[in-house]
């Protein structure tokens, strides 16, 4: 049993190496690993990506509250997989960052919470996707490094997760921002382009 407990947790190395790889690769080259854009409702995208990490919520006891509603906001113009990676990083994030506060990392009325919104600024012809938490939120010496390729807060994190994404999203001209939300936790915003 030692023995298949160690070719495991050699095989977990590799693995987690392999990403880390495609990772960097999907960075430098973007224009080899850039995959079909397509007009996708945000909405729609965000429930399809609550499927793969519904267990994570369940496992963590994390209520969901999704305001997001499928037709409410204009169309964005992206590859749907890079966006449900942007969106499935950023909910994990999110309900990683609720499990080390314990139970300190509740909303006010006692439980964690991940609010999942979509958004239009009509002025500015952009469309915006919200995952917000209600964990410790973001220092400012957090804030400052986070989109920084190997920053990390975890000890089993490799710090590629934001700078990828970021770097997914620009692609299609969008942005991604973090703030702290008004009494707990943090909140991560998507904007891309409308139509």
């Amino acid at each position: 049993a030692p023995v298949r407990d160690e070719v495991r947790l050699i095989d977990a190395q590799v693995e987690r190496m392999r990403l880390i790889v495609t990772q960097l690769l999907q960075h430098a080259r973007p224009t080899e690993y850039a995959g079909y854009a397509e007009a996708l409702d945000p909405a729609e995208v965000l429930q399809a990506s609550l499927v793969l990490v519904r267990h994570l919520l369940e496992r963590a006891r994390v209520r969901l509250d999704l305001r997001a509603v499928p037709g409410a906001t204009p169309p964005v113009t992206i590859n749907r997989p890079e966006l449900q990676q942007v969106l499935i990083n950023l909910m994990v994030n999110a309900v990683q960052a609720m499990e080390t506060m314990g139970t300190a990392a509740t909303a006010p009325g006692g439980e964690r919470v991940l609010v999942l919104d979509t958004g239009v600024d009509a002025a500015r012809s952009r469309v915006a996707i919200t995952v917000q938490d209600s964990g410790p939120g973001l220092s400012e010496a957090t804030r400052a490094a986070l989109f920084q390729p190997f920053f990390t807060t975890r000890r089993d994190g490799n710090g590629l997760g934001l700078w990828i994404s970021r770097g997914l999203l620009e692609r299609y001209g969008g942005t991604l921002q973090a703030g702290n939300r008004a009494g707990c936790g943090a909140v991560f915003t998507i904007e891309l382009p409308a139509g």
